[in-house]
């Protein structure tokens, strides 16, 4: 399961850095973002085999959240320092080590554009085998839609609806982690300490 949430959120990332050229971007010029999402994610026979929904929030550039509420409750937060998830059902945390987020094209989904690099440039196994036929639009000024089909086969789909007006702060990246869960740091740092907060 955190394998697949990871996986979720990297292919998340990557999905909203890519969108049809001459599109109106709805993000072009905020420096914040937040909203609600829906997630469906389509087997390699078209049935639903997986739906989510919840809330995220971004701040220009690297600071990305992401609450699932529903079916499962589950906290991804990337900062620059840290990537953290939090399964609030297991009460378990894993901290990681930070995505290299100026390496990826995130801050594309700011302006709607993404960087020259071709696929020679990428690094070999890194995304491109996870995620491929992305399909990004923006039907009017509050929704992003994203479609994707991961490396399985499994379709996804994720619509996003901005909210138009609200603060997002650096405090909506910090995590605490509460007494009484898992905690397990994954780090390169942590030498592998792990274990339960007292």
């Amino acid at each position: 399961m955190t394998k697949r949430l990871s996986l979720w959120l990297i292919s998340l990332v990557l999905s909203l850095a890519v969108h049809a050229a001459g599109d109106t971007w709805p993000l072009e010029g905020q420096n914040t973002a937040s909203g609600t999402f829906q997630q469906t994610v389509m087997d390699i026979n078209g049935a639903v085999a997986f739906s989510s929904t919840g809330r995220f929030a971004a701040l220009k550039p690297h600071h990305f959240r992401w609450e699932i509420e529903s079916p499962d409750r589950q906290l991804l937060i990337a900062t620059p320092e840290a990537f953290w998830q939090w399964d609030k059902d297991l009460d378990v945390v894993v901290l990681r080590d930070a995505p290299e987020i100026e390496d990826l094209p995130i801050s594309a989904i700011w302006n709607g554009t993404v960087d020259d690099r071709t696929s020679s440039d990428e690094e070999p196994g890194r995304f491109g085998d996870e995620v491929k036929n992305l399909s990004v639009r923006s039907p009017d000024e509050n929704t992003i839609i994203v479609r994707f089909e991961d490396s399985l086969g499994q379709k996804t789909l994720f619509e996003f609806n901005l909210e138009t007006q609200g603060v997002v702060n650096p405090s909506t990246f910090v995590i605490t982690v509460p007494d009484g869960v898992d905690f397990y740091d994954e780090t390169s740092r942590s030498q592998g300490r792990s274990g339960a907060i007292e």
